[in-house]
């Protein structure tokens, strides 16, 4: 009989203690993923998302804050792989496909990237950050035209926007305007920047734009653009 109530016993307690283990909702996977997420712990975020996704696969919000998380740890395919399923359930999720162009950026896909960042543009006009991104594009692609009109653009809807100026400052010393190019690196460095002052001292001597010589044209080649993307974190 002892041993009845031993094992009876036992049996109970593992009982108690899957219940226990069920009583963990959804909601609360959701948020240790962003609890995680938010201090950089990524792969815990990601083993989170995942349990939400494993009882709710319909649970968009948990695929794009799963593709953030792989983002950040360099796993840019599956961070893609997570902003398509998001996109084919939300097709006006401009934040999104910004994301998904950051990505494809750094898979190499400038075409798809360009392409994320107009639809990004055609649902919100206003998104700073996709006509800075499809200038970084377009920079690569060599379209330096096209790449200073989007920094103008990003620009002119936000005025901070500090890599924004530093880039068009680039393109503007490659065009030989190194006045032009100066003055924006001087906005940037006063934005807190620091790879503007470096430019200024690369390209300007002391680090002033009236330090620099607009005869000397492209002659040295120290500093470079910024053109690495950056995601939009999920709530």
């Amino acid at each position: 009989m002892k041993k009845f109530f031993i094992v009876l016993a036992a049996g109970l307690l593992s009982v108690g203690s899957v219940f226990a283990q069920k009583q963990k909702t959804i909601t609360d996977y959701f948020n240790d993923g962003i609890r995680s997420y938010r201090m950089g712990s990524y792969k815990e975020a990601i083993v989170s998302f995942n349990k939400v996704l494993e009882l709710n696969p319909k649970f968009t919000e948990a695929y794009g804050n799963l593709g953030n998380a792989k983002f950040r740890l360099g796993d840019y395919k599956g961070a893609k792989d997570a902003y398509d399923i998001v996109l084919s359930k939300q097709s006006k999720d401009f934040l999104t496909y910004y994301n998904r162009a950051v990505a494809r950026k750094e898979l190499g896909d400038i075409k798809g990237s360009i392409e994320d960042n107009n639809k990004a543009i055609a649902i919100n006009p206003k998104f700073a950050e996709a006509y800075y991104n499809r200038g970084n594009s377009y920079a690569e692609q060599g379209d330096d035209k096209a790449a200073l009109k989007d920094y103008n653009k990003a620009i002119a809807l936000t005025p901070q926007f500090a890599k924004a100026y530093y880039n068009r400052g680039h393109l503007r010393y490659k065009e030989g305007d190194v006045e032009a190019a100066a003055l924006d690196w001087e906005r940037a460095a006063s934005l807190d920047y620091y790879k503007a002052f470096d430019s200024l001292k690369e390209y300007c001597g002391i680090g002033t734009q009236s330090d620099c010589d607009p005869t000397e044209g492209m002659e040295t080649s120290g500093t470079t653009m910024d053109t690495k993307g950056d995601i939009k974190d999920d709530k």
